[in-house]
C-alpha cells in the first residue's frame, strides 16, 4: 500500500452478516483500506454462525463489528419517535421510498417495513460514529437497508455489485433506485457493468466504475513445477466455494464418474459448505466415490492456500458467477484452472492461455478439459506462468483497493 497518499476518512462497511468464511474478499478490502489510512468501521445486522470462525482474522473482525439484531422493541420505538420529531419530512419520505421500492403484495410491504426499521438502527449508528461514507458489498436486502439509512442520515453510500443473484430479479430488487441514490457504484467486471446499465437509467451510468476484487499477491507463492501426471497416478483436483445449486458441482461429479470409468484415478477436495452438501454427499456415496472425494467444509484462508499448493488442477463448474476470487487465488498460486463461460469469468481466464473455459453444464467438455491438463504438461506449465501474470497486473488487491479509496474520497469531496 502507498501510505504516502493515505486517505483520512471515516467509512462504515455494512452487510447483513459479517464476517463470513465465504467473504474473504471483503475482509481483505477492509484491511487494505485501513492500510491506506481509512478509518473503517464494520457493522452488520446479525452475527454469522459460529462455523464461520475459521481464522484469527475472522474472529478478530467479529469482535470489532457492531451488530444491530436482535433489538429491544422499546429502544426501536423510541428511535422511530426521535427520528419523526427531529426530521418528519425525511422520515416520511424515506418510509415512502421504502414502500415504493418493495416487492408487490402485503408480504413485500411488510419486508420493506422491517428494512426501514433496520435502516433507522443503521442511520443512528452512522450519525453517532460520525461516519462520512457507507459502503456495502451486496445489492440485495442489505443494499436496500443501506439506501434507506443513507436517506435518513444524509451519509452518502456506494455498493459493490458482484452478481449473479442481483441480476436474476433486478426490478424486484430495485437495482435502478439503488444506483440512482448512490454516490457511486462499483462493478467487479465489464459484464457486471453491462447488466447494471441494462437495468438502470442511463443518466446514472456516469456513477458506474470498475474495481476488481483482488488478492494479496505476496501471500500466494507459485507452487513447485508439476511433475508429469501419469494416468496411473491420482490427479489432485480442488474446488473451493459454496455447495449451492448455482455452483454446478453435480456436473463436475458426473465428469469424474466418466473419468473413473475410463481408468483415470483422481482425488477431489471440496472446500466449502452450503445447502447442497447433503445431496452431494449422497451422490458421492451412491456412485462409490467415497475414496475419491473429500468434503472439507469451511476452511481458513491459510488452509485454502496450503491445499492449493498441493493441488494439480482447480475446477469451478458454475452455472452463474461474478468474477470468482477462488479462481484468482488458484491462478496466483500457478494452479491450472478450469472455469465456465458465465458472468465475468472470461475477463479473468483467457482460454488456452491463462486457463481453460468450458460451457456451463457441459460435463463432456469439462471431462475433456481435465484430460487436457493430465495429458499435456506443456499446457499446464504455460497456463501456470501466464495465470500468475494476469493476477499480478489486473487483479492485484493493492491496486484495486487504492482505486476504491480514491473513489470514496472523490465522491465525498464532490
Amino acid at each position: 500500500m502507498n501510505k504516502g497518499n493515505s486517505i483520512r476518512m471515516r467509512v462504515s462497511y455494512f452487510t447483513s452478516s459479517y464476517p463470513r468464511a465465504t467473504d474473504t474478499f471483503i475482509q481483505r478490502e477492509v484491511l487494505g483500506l485501513r492500510n491506506e489510512g481509512v478509518e473503517v468501521f464494520t457493522s452488520a445486522l446479525r452475527k454469522p454462525e459460529g462455523t464461520n470462525n475459521v481464522s484469527e482474522l475472522i474472529r478478530s473482525e467479529r469482535e470489532n463489528t457492531t451488530y444491530f439484531l436482535p433489538f429491544k422493541i422499546f429502544d426501536l420505538l423510541r428511535l422511530n419517535l426521535q427520528s419523526l420529531v427531529k426530521a418528519p419530512s425525511k422520515y416520511f419520505q424515506t418510509l415512502y421510498l421504502s414502500f415504493k421500492t418493495g416487492r408487490p403484495g402485503i408480504k413485500g410491504k411488510l419486508y420493506q417495513l422491517f428494512y426501514f426499521q433496520e435502516a433507522l438502527l443503521l442511520s443512528s449508528y452512522l450519525i453517532e460514529n460520525k461516519i462520512q461514507h457507507i459502503h456495502n458489498h451486496f445489492g440485495d436486502s442489505s443494499g436496500m437497508v443501506t439506501m434507506l439509512a443513507s436517506q435518513l442520515s444524509g451519509v452518502g453510500y456506494s455498493i459493490t455489485f458482484h452478481g449473479p443473484h442481483i441480476f436474476f430479479e433486478p426490478t424486484l430488487l430495485a437495482l435502478s433506485e439503488k444506483v440512482k441514490y448512490a454516490k457511486f457504484i462499483v462493478c467487479i467486471s465489464n459484464y457486471c457493468k453491462s447488466q447494471i446499465m441494462l437495468f438502470s437509467d442511463n443518466k446514472d451510468w456516469h456513477k458506474l466504475h470498475i474495481v476488481h476484487c483482488g488478492v494479496d499477491i505476496d501471500t500466494y507463492s507459485v507452487a513447485e513445477p508439476i511433475a508429469k501426471i501419469l494416468s496411473s497416478e491420482a490427479i489432485k483436483l480442488l474446488y473451493v466455494g459454496r455447495l449451492a445449486a448455482e455452483k454446478g458441482v453435480p456436473v463436475l461429479l458426473n465428469s469424474l464418474i466418466s473419468l473413473k470409468s475410463e481408468g483415470f484415478d483422481f482425488h477431489l477436495t471440496l472446500l466449502g459448505d452450503g445447502p447442497e452438501r447433503m445431496a452431494l454427499e449422497a451422490k458421492v456415496k451412491e456412485q462409490g466415490l467415497e475414496n475419491n472425494v473429500h468434503f472439507g467444509g469451511f476452511a481458513s484462508q491459510e488452509t485454502v492456500r496450503k491445499t492449493l499448493q498441493n493441488s494439480d488442477v482447480f475446477i469451478l463448474p458454475s452455472f452463474a458467477e461474478g468474477v470468482p476470487v477462488s479462481l484468482m487465488e488458484a491462478m496466483a498460486c500457478g494452479v491450472p484452472v478450469i472455469g465456465t463461460n458465465v458472468g465475468g469469468v472470461t475477463e479473468l481466464i483467457e482460454h488456452g492461455v491463462s486457463g481453460l473455459v468450458v460451457s456451463p453444464s457441459d460435463e463432456v467438455s469439462l471431462k475433456q478439459a481435465i484430460l487436457s491438463y493430465i495429458e499435456n504438461e506443456q499446457l499446464r506449465e504455460k497456463v501456470k506462468r501466464d495465470a500468475r501474470k494476469v493476477i499480478e497486473t489486473q487483479f492485484n488487491l493493492d491496486v484495486e483497493v487504492t482505486k476504491l479509496g480514491k473513489l470514496i474520497q472523490k465522491y465525498q469531496e464532490s
